[in-house]
């Protein structure tokens, strides 16, 4: 009869304490699993989110440097405006502008197969700006390409293969070998990115990772 009694007494406090202890722990477990989980692809969202803008950044510079041209143009007073220019008056944040060839016309508008463009930075945003026309017109579309940019510096390489400051050429239709921008985002190691102007036949300039 004792051990009859002792069978249905069921679990003891210490028992039940216990397991309660164990299952605390393995939800507590869980629950840091799931979050770190969480956390993982939110943190892998955001990387891939910057590195496509990076991406696009790289693939419109590319494109539009690629197929850059002599072809210096007029402002909206008329004034004479040289092929490549690193910053005007009338747009002091410019980075760079310049005139590019291969502008598609999917739409068969009465234009011109030449597009001028120009990359800014405004707002902690790197832009990129369009004309309609090359002459005579102020810019009309502007594509944010990159945002959480602090500052952006720019170099640029001649036809003696020395990296410069600043681009003051004297003749208006002088294109600069390749530039190299230096990209400061927040939270984010300076990023380089180097392009060739131009035709992509043309010869690159030696030591073209090095700087002067």
């Amino acid at each position: 009869m004792t051990e009859t009694r002792h069978s249905e007494a069921g679990f003891t406090l210490i028992e039940l304490l216990v397991a309660l202890a164990i299952f605390a722990l393995i939800s507590v477990a869980g629950v840091m699993l799931l979050r770190s989980g969480s956390d993982t692809q939110i943190a892998v969202k955001k990387r891939l989110e910057e590195m496509a803008l990076s991406n696009r950044l790289t693939n419109s510079l590319e494109g539009d440097l690629a197929q850059a041209i002599a072809r210096p143009v007029r402002d909206q007073s008329g004034q004479p405006v040289p092929a490549f220019t690193q910053s005007e008056v009338s747009m002091p944040n410019v980075l760079f502008a310049f005139v590019r060839a291969g502008w598609s016309n999917l739409d068969s508008a009465p234009r011109a197969g030449l597009q001028r463009v120009a990359y800014i930075l405004e707002g902690g945003a790197l832009k990129r700006l369009s004309w309609p026309m090359l002459d005579g017109t102020a810019p009309t579309d502007s594509a944010v390409l990159l945002e959480g940019v602090t500052s952006v510096t720019v170099e640029f390489r001649d036809d003696k293969g020395a990296w410069r400051d600043d681009w003051t050429a004297t003749d208006a239709d002088a294109l600069p070998r390749a530039i190299a921008l230096n990209v400061d985002l927040v939270g984010e190691p300076r990023q380089r990115m180097l392009f060739l102007v131009g035709p992509q036949t043309r010869v690159a300039p030696p030591s073209f990772g090095t700087g002067a």
